[in-house]
């Protein structure tokens, strides 16, 4: 209780604090206002803020920050550099933080032109059944792997061939690693340190390790009370919303006017049990991550000190057939009344039933993505969604535009703020193939599976990081698993409204490179923003090229309107081509104007302010969109036998 005194209330209680605490402090208190996502892990819940006085064991640090490190950059280690027994003695030796190229090293310890680096530090622990788990902090460039005692716990993301990304060392986060490989006495951990390319103009290590208990992170409170809050007054600016939902976790989002030590309290309706989560110290950018939910549970929720309650519910078994509503918003960032318009029709038109999925379809934050520009266009518009829904983003071309703003070109394209506000399932954990970037990333919700791509920052070429990413992805669907597939990005594959897909780079690297992938194995719908119109196709396959080579017998599946009081609903049958629908959805917030020729495969092109719901029931999927004025501009309905 000492720590959570002391942190939160901001007096200073006469105990000695050792040099790994004061460390620890000082990393926080100089992280930058905008944290990327601290994931919380249990072994900090007590560290400083711990609400009950729950017997536990504190985090303990096994290195300390500013530590110093064996290194070899000679740019090849010898074999076993990994394990406990090789012998380091002939690599240099510097204090973290070390690398070359950035102003705050306190010399370049590290030789330039290198892809990797190996570093080696040795700690002691007496007894190694004490420790559950680890807690790495780390403030690195451009990305590495981590080895304890010979066996690899965790890397950044994929690291072969060209993967390694760009990353800059602006700020410390937080990786939870299982304590399997410690023993006691003697442990080794040791990075692998790796550049982006030989030519970059920096590379950075700063690290510090800790040891805590993740059994207190989630705690009962059935006879307690909340914790006081500190007298400080402070208040929600931003949220509370929801990211990354699983079936068992989720991640509680929110942002104060001044820091305070964040809690969520949780518990399902009905049930007397209560639980929370403590977040380590304080701060102004809160990230609580709930996990040990049920299955397709729902849960009410709070942040502690304020009176609101709101509602969450994690996703469903894979597999299962459920109900789903979906809502799906594109080039919605305008944070004015058209936006505010669409979004007051679909909570009209929805009522009191709930959205399980939301779509974003980029250029969710004009016209900068900055930070206060999200605050406008999303945050200030969104409530009460954000407090009940995970939102599943993609990113656009006005997301990048602020990073632009950069001469540094290891930062260029970087949609900082974005990646910095949303926090997506890079690591499969929400179902789907790991990808290893936030930027493009899947998940399954029942027997749906959604595919969110990237058609501005990342590589969009054939046999690229994201190409071999959604093979691997696409080779686990199959139809004994899935009803639907799902696929979204920016730049739609076709579109004739303020934007020609027949002649602007990414429309067509979209539709050359990605459809004939997607439609192998089954995609049902595409969708689109960027044009701020609204343009939907009839049910095709095979085109991907302009569209003067489309061929109405070749490629057109079902050419009617789809409409079961029209043409009749598009249905797939099992012997023949499935089809694909794309719609171009890019009118949530700005409407624009067609260009003189329509596409010959568009059933609909609407210059409108709109948004699209999409209603599954088992085989059955029918698509409304739904005007800004609360009217039904177009409908369809999509069978599989």
């Amino acid at each position: 209780m000492r720590g959570c005194f002391t942190a939160c209330s901001g007096m200073d209680l006469p105990s000695p604090v050792g040099p790994d605490t004061i460390g620890f402090l000082y990393i926080f208190n100089f992280m930058k206002q905008y944290l990327k996502t601290i994931t919380i892990v249990a072994a900090l819940s007590g560290f400083f803020c711990s609400s009950y006085a729950h017997e536990s064991r504190q985090p303990t640090g096994l290195i300390a920050p500013n530590s110093d490190w064996k290194y070899d950059d000679d740019g090849e280690a010898d074999a076993g550099w990994e394990t406990p027994d090789f012998n380091d003695g002939i690599w240099g030796t510097a204090q973290s933080p070390l690398g070359y190229g950035e102003r705050y090293l306190n010399k370049p310890h590290l030789e330039k032109g290198r892809i990797d680096y190996y570093l080696r530090h040795q700690f002691t622990v007496k007894d190694r059944t004490v420790i559950p788990s680890l807690i790495l902090r780390a403030r690195y460039d451009d990305a590495f792997v981590v080895y304890l005692n010979g066996t690899e716990l965790t890397r950044t993301h994929p690291l072969e061939g060209n993967a390694v990304r760009s990353h800059e060392a602006k700020e410390f986060e937080t990786f939870e690693l299982p304590a399997t490989a410690l023993r006691n006495g003697v442990n080794t951990l040791a990075i692998r340190l790796v550049n982006a390319g030989r030519n970059s103009s920096d590379i950075v290590w700063d690290a510090n390790l800790l040891a805590g208990d993740t059994s207190v992170a989630v705690s009962k409170a059935l006879d307690s009370k909340p914790m006081a809050q500190p007298a400080a007054t402070h208040s929600i600016v931003r949220g509370p919303y929801l990211q990354n939902t699983t079936q068992q976790e989720i991640t509680v989002r929110w942002r104060t006017n001044h820091p305070t030590c964040g809690r969520v309290d949780y518990w399902m309706p009905g049930s007397e049990e209560r639980f929370f989560m403590q977040e380590p110290v304080p701060t102004t950018e809160h990230s609580v991550r709930l996990s040990g939910l049920q299955v397709k549970g729902a849960y009410h929720y709070k942040i502690a000190g304020t009176d609101a309650t709101y509602e969450f519910r994690t996703l469903p078994p894979a597999h299962e057939a459920v109900s789903t509503r979906i809502w799906i918003i594109g080039d919605s960032g305008t944070g004015n009344d058209n936006a505010r318009a669409v979004y007051n029709a679909y909570r009209d038109f929805t009522a009191d039933r709930q959205t399980d999925v939301w779509l974003m379809l980029g250029d969710n934050a004009y016209g900068h993505g900055t930070d206060q520009q999200f605050q406008n266009a999303v945050f200030n518009i969104y409530n009460p969604l954000l407090h009940s829904t995970c939102l599943w983003p993609a990113v656009g071309n006005h997301e990048t535009y602020w990073a632009n703003q950069d001469d540094n070109p290891l930062t260029k394209n970087q949609a900082d703020p974005y990646l910095a506000i949303f926090d997506m399932p890079s690591q499969g954990e929400a179902g789907g193939a790991p990808s290893g970037s936030e930027l493009y990333y899947s998940f399954d919700y029942g027997r749906t599976h959604f595919i969110c791509l990237d058609s501005q920052v990342s590589d969009r070429s054939q046999g690229g990081p994201m190409h071999n990413w959604l093979k691997a992805d696409l080779a686990q669907v199959s139809d004994k698993d899935y009803d639907w597939v799902i696929a979204y990005w920016h730049h739609p594959p076709y579109t004739h409204g303020t934007h020609n897909s027949d002649k602007e780079r990414q429309h067509f690297d979209m539709r050359e490179n990605f459809l004939p992938l997607l439609e192998a194995h089954g995609v049902d719908l595409t969708f689109g923003g960027h044009s701020h119109t609204y343009e939907r196709s009839i049910l095709m396959h095979g085109h991907y090229g302009t569209s003067d080579t489309y061929d109405p017998v070749a490629h057109a599946v079902d050419a009617g309107d789809g409409r079961p009081a029209g043409d009749g609903s598009y249905r797939q049958g099992a012997h023949q081509k499935r089809g694909t629908i794309h719609t171009v959805a890019g009118s949530s917030g700005k409407k624009g104007s067609f260009r003189a020729d329509h596409l010959p495969f568009m059933v609909e092109n609407l210059s409108v302010l709109a948004s699209v719901v999409v209603d599954i029931e088992g085989r059955a999927l029918h698509v409304t969109t739904l005007g800004s004025q609360g009217e039904i501009l177009d409908s369809y309905t999509l069978l599989k036998d």
